[in-house]
């Protein structure tokens, strides 16, 4: 076989390794073509979109300045040195690579959006949104062009553009926590509460009530709990109540403090309804968290007085005393442990009390037992952050501007400023 059947058949072999989703076999077979042919462009453009998110970012940068010297006329080189110097923090070099990009190829949407996010991001707002409706107009299913422009129009206060882009894109992007979160909160603006609530309390229940640890230091009420948010409160809108809670615990207001909970949120809800005992427990956990204790036993107390019956609030009392009480904590542990021996979580802090009063070997015992009880609740713990966790592993505490370049292997970067 000669030279250039050899050479096309590698290609075909690496362009279905690609379809199949194995960039690093394509990577070989481009590799071993150019030692056959090391001028081949399409191996070089390949080679590097297969590759170069292995490589350090300096390589990558050495390696995208070879590609378009080497191949001056090709629009995604171009688009590759762009990507190579954005991940340097050179956007200034990367930008003119777009720009060149472009020039040599207008319908290049990756180039486009990439330019667009930049410019965004330094301040050309206007011209930058052109290029980001521009690309996803190219290219109607590009699920990242959707999100960036979406996020820009939050960002830009332009909350019905925020929902026409999400609506519009909700069959190209699935659940992404980001889009959803910026969804819901622009409805929520727009005052549409009922659609608003559905999607803040399915991204609470989907990431922190997944958290088990989350779960027993705040309890957080499920919409399938039927808990009545406006209470007894008369003509109080019962969505609007529900939405101001759940956005609560997305800290959409607290992004510069870093909260995990928006105090202004929970306040709202119980200016309306004061007996809303998830709210009173949300200002508990809030506190607690910022070390402020005697007013978290002061939120919990009212939480408690407004439903006795719920063993949650009595079980977060107790952790919330702990430290300070532990023997105090214990009795409440021991308390609720006597009225329902099944409970794990209250079981699990009466060994942590346990501990804390010095009955270590109670404790282990303890522990022991309920991990031979329900070893799934442990493991669950064991990786449970209190905050918990978006799908993508990001969190849901607050929404971070965002700009992502598009990888040349075809994965999404997301750089956060």
């Amino acid at each position: 076989m000669n030279k250039e059947k050899i050479i096309r058949r590698r290609i075909q072999d690496a362009e279905k390794q690609c379809r199949m989703g194995h960039p690093e076999r394509a990577a070989r077979l481009y590799e071993s073509v150019l030692k056959l042919d090391p001028s081949n462009e399409q191996a070089n453009i390949e080679f590097f979109r297969s590759s170069s998110d292995e490589w350090l970012r300096e390589k990558a940068v050495t390696e995208s300045d070879r590609l378009v010297d080497l191949f001056p006329h090709n629009s995604e080189a171009w688009m590759f040195r762009g990507i190579s110097y954005t991940r340097v923090q050179k956007n200034d070099e990367a930008a003119e690579s777009y720009r060149r990009s472009l020039a040599l190829d207008p319908e290049n949407y990756r180039s486009m959006h990439n330019l667009g996010s930049i410019m965004v991001s330094s301040g050309e707002k206007e011209e930058g949104l052109s290029l980001l409706e521009h690309a996803v107009a190219i290219r109607p299913d590009y699920e990242i062009g959707h999100l960036t422009l979406a996020q820009t129009y939050y960002m830009a206060g332009r909350f019905d553009d925020v929902v026409r882009e999400a609506e519009l894109s909700l069959g190209i992007i699935t659940e992404h926590p980001d889009l959803q979160i910026i969804y819901g909160d622009s409805l929520y603006r727009a005052g549409m509460y009922s659609k608003s609530r559905e999607i803040f309390s399915r991204i609470v229940e989907t990431t922190l009530l997944s958290s088990q640890m989350y779960a027993m230091l705040c309890p957080l009420v499920r919409e399938s709990d039927g808990y009545l948010h406006q209470g007894s409160v008369p003509d109080a809108d019962p969505d609007y109540l529900a939405s101001t809670y759940y956005r609560s615990f997305l800290s959409l207001d607290n992004v510069k403090e870093k909260k995990p909970i928006s105090e202004a949120d929970l306040l709202k809800v119980l200016e309306i309804n004061p007996r809303h005992s998830y709210a009173l427990s949300g200002l508990a956990s809030l506190y607690k968290l910022d070390k402020q204790v005697s007013d978290a036993i002061a939120w919990i107390d009212k939480a408690i007085e407004s439903d006795p019956t719920n063993p949650a609030f009595i079980r977060q009392k107790a952790f919330i005393i702990i430290d300070d009480d532990p023997q105090a904590s214990l009795d409440l542990f021991e308390e609720l442990v006597a009225r329902d021996s099944g409970d794990v979580r209250s079981g699990l802090g009466k060994a942590w009390a346990l501990k804390a009063v010095g009955r270590d070997e109670e404790c282990n015992g303890l522990l022991k037992s309920i991990s031979e009880q329900d070893p799934a609740f442990i493991f669950g713990l064991m990786g449970s952050p209190l905050t918990g966790k978006t799908p993508d592993g990001s969190g849901v505490n607050g929404v971070r501007s965002m700009r992502e370049h598009t990888d040349p292997d075809g994965k999404r970067r997301f750089i956060r400023s």
